[in-house]
Formats: structure tokens, sequence, C-alpha cells
């Protein structure tokens, strides 16, 4: 099965892993070794950046490698992997614009900036939307899957009730590249970490964007 999304995220980072390890294998590199690369939940972003998809997982882990090892580090942390993956996002902005033409890729563009600029107002990645809103607006419900293709949005639960509003919501993360430029999120932004045992329940009270707000 490699349908890789964040509403299991242990599921989809147990697939990245197992992965990255058979690749290790064929290199004559441990499991232990392979560990050693990472500290703290520097794997768990990783595959957050990569979108939970293995190609850009991969990617980015030879990609943050690279530059840790060139300024004198060991091991990959959460901060260098959100540093670095600015250039992923980048390249699925460039994805979608060669992909897209006329009149969807301006809607296209427009929405990631309003979700985008949602978020950072909100100082949070992640944002519900309504089931019913989805259900009963076809160009909202189109461009929110469209951004679910690109990666530049991620699912991470669906008929979610909401801690103080009515109804059911589906929830999802903007990518980390879309906040990449905060160099310091402590004080400035509240990052949900998906592979927190508390995730679902913190994900319950984050804010709902609607069609208004586009």
């Amino acid at each position: 099965n490699i349908d890789y999304s964040f509403a299991d995220f242990v599921r989809t980072r147990n697939q990245n892993r197992k992965i990255l390890l058979e690749f290790g294998k064929a290199a004559k590199v441990t499991e232990a070794e392979i560990d050693g690369l990472f500290k703290g939940t520097g794997f768990d972003r990783l595959v957050m950046a990569g979108g939970g998809v293995p190609r850009d997982t991969l990617s980015l882990f030879l990609e943050v490698l690279g530059t840790v090892k060139s300024e004198g580090g060991e091991k990959i942390g959460k901060d260098d992997v959100r540093l670095m993956s600015k250039s992923n996002f980048e390249k699925r902005i460039a994805e979608l614009k060669q992909d897209s033409e006329g009149g969807e890729q301006d809607m296209l563009m427009r929405g990631i900036y309003v979700i985008r600029d949602f978020c950072l107002d909100k100082s949070t990645n992640a944002f519900l939307v309504s089931e019913k809103t989805l259900q009963q607006n076809d160009e909202f419900r189109s461009l929110i899957y469209r951004l679910l293709d690109y990666r530049v949005i991620h699912s991470a639960a669906s008929a979610l009730t909401h801690k103080s509003q009515p109804g059911t919501y589906q929830a999802f993360l903007i990518d980390i590249g879309c906040y990449a430029h905060l160099r310091k999120l402590a004080g400035r932004f509240n990052e949900l970490d998906i592979s927190g045992a508390d995730a679902k329940d913190k994900i319950r009270s984050a804010p709902i964007i609607d069609e208004v707000e586009f």
C-alpha cells in the first residue's frame, strides 16, 4: 500500500524508514548507523517535510545531510530539516506551474497565498475545513484537493469534531516549506507535531478556514 498520508503518521513514517533502511542495507550501512544520522525528532520532521512520499523524503535527506556535514555537523535535527524544506516546497510550486494552465494556475497560486497567510496569521501549521463546506462548494473542494495533489497541504484527519464549533471537519497541515523562512519558531509559530500522541486532540482546536477567506 503506497497511500502515504499524515492521517496515520506512524504508519507513514515507518514505511519511509523501512525504505531508507533497505537502501542502507544495499550500501552496507547498518540500521544503527542510519539511526545515528538523526537527533531528536529529526527523522519524523524529514517525513513531514517530504509529505510522507518516499521520493521527496529521500531527496531531502540527501540535501539536508550534505548541508549538515558541510557545516561540520554529524546529525540531522528538526530545525535542519525545516530550514532546508524551502527548496523542496519551491520544487512543488514549479511542478504545479508546469502542469497547470491559465485560470487553474492562477486559482491554485492565489489559493496557496491565502492558506499560507491564514496559517501565518494564526501562527499555526494546522487548519480545519468543514466537511459540509467541502460537500456543498465544488470550487472550494477542487482547490483543496488539487493542493493536496501537489503536496502543498497534507491531510491529517477526517470526520473530526471541533472543540468549540458544531459539525465535522477535515484537518490539514501546510507544508513545512511555507514557514521555513522563520528561523526561530519559539514564540512566533506553533508547529503541530503530527507524530505526537496528543496530535489528534490538539488539532481539534485548530483554526477553521472557509470559502469566505478566498
